[in-house]
């Protein structure tokens, strides 16, 4: 009865007082700041970004733009779903992660077919790269404003907005670059074991999906051994370096080993597959002009990192790197913050070697072509723009400096997409010499098809391959690829008993093809074959349905 007596009053008040709805936003404001981390909202905004970005790009079917990533969709695939499936589909060139990450979801005919399936590894790493970034700049400058400003300039970032709609491998590597540095750094405030097991492991996923990764690799040996040497003398170092090592370098010991015991030359894939281990054999000096030109190199990529990140930025992130430089004095507990300068570095010296190029129309040399290697220093250039956003020494200062930071990124932002963002232009116009359409091979060849299996080199036609199977539903079983083997190489020499269609392509600029140096060779297969279309450098042939006993040829056309 008393019980009745004291609360009675009390839920008539809570009926006369009901909580309003701006106390309910409140509570629920302070419930999040309290059980959800920056890390966590960094995480989620990210995510949000991410989706909706690739919602607009698949929506205007600009998702597998790039023929790369029509091709990595393919690997993933045909690994899971083709006449020869198995690891060894991998390939000799590309590095293999990229492709197991889609494996999960590359078997979806529908995720194939948009795009998804090679998107989805991508867009997770757009987010993990994102929140790596905040907790690596607040760590690097003790500024909770400076860790937000780079986060949104990495996430804000227009060309690495499209290509985490994609199936490229850029967007996987850079998240393994920046948790690597970040958890080599943090070493350096813990000194525990558990950072240099997370500081290899990105290190070694990293290695496993572009060339670039293994710089990384091999320059935090000394960086680690010299802290570890300071901490705690030889015997730390030398453990450091060890429990590093194991882990860092099993991704390329095992690469290596795959190539040896697949195709019998472990260092096959240094040389984009060519067994004569010599870079673009056939290539003139003309396409490779930074070739043995330093200037070139470094205007080459500077360009390209300039198209990029936009110039506001650029000389934002300069100004901060002074600034990191007078803070942090470059110490060898700071080494990890100036590695991320690193790609600058290797990309400027492999276009010096020639092992590879890139084309920017501001230095006349054709179109767009690679710029997307510019993508490697988006991180540098959020982190060291944080370090420009935290030159004041209280909480507010900071806070106001970054505030006032926020129209340059803007600026920053509206200057690199005005047009088009600098990758999105690369995708759309490519460079007239390397590009591969292949819609129009495609929409012939299901206008005529009628069955059969369609003998083809991804050298040359994988572009067609792709959309026969996405746009036309093609069977995977029904290609006969170099990725066959010993299948491949029957269909060479006795052709009119393993196939009905042969895509013969006429582009001498490559001499790799084994189609044309096979078949060109040797004329006899062309009794059997008639010539149906020549779509530019490419020549399609079916078979014959009959052959008479003195040798001629009757063709029926197909339905």
């Amino acid at each position: 009865m008393v019980q009745v007596e004291i609360e009675a009053p009390t839920r008539v008040r809570a009926l006369q007082n009901p909580v309003s709805i701006r106390d309910q936003v409140f509570a629920l404001y302070k419930w999040l700041r309290v059980h959800v981390s920056d890390t966590w909202w960094v995480g989620i905004i990210a995510a949000s970004v991410s989706l909706a970005v690739y919602a607009w790009y698949e929506s205007r079917g600009m998702t597998t733009l790039f023929n790369d990533a029509r091709v990595r969709e393919l690997i993933a695939r045909r690994v899971i779903s083709s006449r020869t499936p198995g690891l060894a589909q991998l390939g000799a060139t590309w590095l293999p992660l990229p492709g197991i990450l889609m494996m999960p979801f590359i078997w979806s005919d529908a995720l194939f077919r948009d795009g998804l399936a090679g998107a989805i590894p991508s867009m997770l790493a757009y987010v993990l790269a994102a929140t790596y970034v905040y907790r690596f700049a607040r760590l690097a400058t003790s500024s909770r404003a400076a860790g937000w400003l780079a986060a949104g300039i990495l996430m804000a970032n227009p060309s690495l907005l499209y290509m985490q709609s994609t199936a490229m491998s850029e967007t996987v590597s850079l998240c393994a670059f920046v948790a690597g540095l970040f958890y080599a750094f943090r070493l350096t405030k813990t000194h525990h074991s558990s950072d240099i097991v997370k500081c290899a492991s990105a290190v070694a996923a990293g290695s496993l999906v572009r060339y670039d990764d293994w710089l990384i690799a091999f320059a935090l040996v000394p960086v680690l051994a010299w802290i570890a040497w300071k901490h705690g003398g030889y015997l730390l170092a030398e453990a450091w370096v060890i429990l590093y090592s194991l882990l860092a370098f099993a991704g390329c010991v095992a690469w290596v080993i795959y190539n040896a015991v697949i195709f019998h030359d472990p260092l096959l894939s240094f040389f984009y597959g060519q067994s004569s281990h010599k870079y673009y054999p056939n290539t003139p000096g003309r396409l490779l002009p930074a070739r043995g030109h330093p200037i070139v190199a470094l205007k080459m990529y500077g360009f390209s990192v300039a198209g990029t990140v936009g110039w506001p930025l650029i000389a934002l992130a300069l100004a901060g790197l002074l600034v990191a430089m007078w803070r942090l004095r470059v110490r060898a507990d700071s080494l990890p913050v100036f590695m991320s300068l690193l790609p600058f570095v290797f990309y400027s010296l492999v276009f010096y070697l020639g092992v590879n190029t890139a084309n920017v129309p501001q230095l006349s040399f054709g179109g767009y072509y690679n710029v997307r290697f510019a993508l490697a220093m988006v991180p540098a250039v959020a982190l060291f723009a944080a370090f420009f956003a935290s030159m004041g020494e209280s909480r507010t200062r900071r806070w106001v400096a970054g505030s006032l930071l926020l129209p340059v990124a803007v600026w920053g932002f509206w200057g690199s997409t005005h047009q088009k963002p600098f990758v999105v232009r690369e995708a759309v116009y490519g460079n007239a010499n390397l590009r591969v359409p292949g819609h129009t091979e495609a929409n012939w060849m299901a206008a005529n098809y009628h069955g059969g299996n369609i003998l083809l080199t991804y050298l040359d036609n994988s572009a067609m391959a792709f959309y026969l199977m996405t746009d036309y539903r093609v069977p995977d079983r029904a290609f006969l690829t170099d990725a066959n083997g010993v299948q491949f190489a029957a269909a060479l020499a006795h052709p009119q008993d393993s196939v009905t269609w042969i895509i013969l392509s006429l582009n001498l600029q490559d001499g790799g093809n084994r189609i044309r140096t096979a078949l060109l060779g040797d004329p006899a297969w062309r009794s059997y074959f008639a010539l149906r279309a020549t779509l530019g450098t490419t020549q399609i042939y079916e078979k014959l349905q009959n052959v008479s006993s003195g040798g001629e040829a009757t063709y029926a056309l197909g339905p």
